[in-house]
């Protein structure tokens, strides 16, 4: 990333103000990154493999003003952070979302570990459904408060589970740090998009969040929850429903509508 990308990226975000390597930088991206680039799979859903070149990624996020799933989300993420002076790494995890936290599992999502002040947190704009809206300390096993819902992290035997409170505390991924090639996320990137049994290959999913609400959209049904926990369904009864939340609920462009009638049209 250079200069003039990164004045097009917190442009995208909305982010104002100055901009430097602290903790206050560091929350506000946070915040901000998953509200105004929205998570959505629609390349894989279509049949095409997204690239995971960085000035790829850029240049779908940002400058078409498209969404992405966890690798385009997290890089574009980690491509601004590390620009800006911050110490990231990359790291991938097994998603046990729904499920027994021992579950088996691939390491299919990327998230990123971050130094600051001799501290490491966990930073991650992009699991969809629950992705953080803020850092997290990743060596604190209490319960951490974020701007959209209770997070803790679990460690044993050098294995770390990011959960997330719903009533009870369900897993949301566990992963071990370890240094990640480019080729382990080229590898997991073309699973996801290519797999027939994959969510990703067959489902449509959209996701959002603000500083009211998280909004999910897959099998049919826009879910809203607030953060009061009320949670409202609607069903998107035909496609003209589906291209209008598209458009107003994930501030998707004409672009990424055009690519999805395509599919559907076939």
């Amino acid at each position: 990333m250079n200069e003039l990308q990164l004045e097009q990226y917190l442009k995208r975000i909305h982010y104002s103000g100055e901009v430097k390597a602290d903790m206050e930088t560091l929350k506000k991206i946070h915040q901000l990154h998953p509200k105004y680039i929205p998570f959505e799979n629609i390349d894989p859903y279509t049949g095409t493999v997204p690239s995971l070149k960085p000035d790829d990624v850029f240049n779908k996020l940002v400058t078409e003003l498209r969404g992405g799933y966890c690798y385009e989300q997290n890089l574009l993420l980690s491509e601004a952070l590390q620009y800006l002076g911050f110490s990231v790494k990359l790291q991938l995890g097994r998603v046990v979302w729904r499920r027994d936290e021992n579950s088996m599992a691939a390491q299919t999502h990327l998230l990123l570990i971050a130094d600051l002040d001799g501290k490491k947190y966990l930073v991650d704009c992009g699991f969809g459904t629950v992705t953080l809206t803020t850092p997290i300390l990743l060596n604190e096993e209490e319960a951490q408060e974020t701007p959209n819902g209770i997070f803790k992290i679990s460690q044993k035997e050098g294995t770390y589970i990011l959960w997330t409170w719903k009533e009870k505390w369900l897993p949301v991924y566990r992963f071990i740090p370890e240094h990640v090639e480019p080729v382990d996320l080229e590898i997991a990137n073309w699973y996801l998009s290519t797999y027939p049994e994959s969510n990703f290959k067959k489902n449509l999913v959209l996701s959002k969040v603000d500083e009211n609400a998280r909004y999910t959209y897959t099998d049919h049904v826009l879910n809203i929850r607030s953060n009061e926990g009320i949670k409202e369904s609607v069903l998107i009864e035909n496609d003209l429903q589906l291209f209008e939340i598209l458009e107003n609920t994930f501030g998707l462009k004409e672009n990424a509508i055009e690519k999805l009638k395509k599919k559907i049209e076939s």
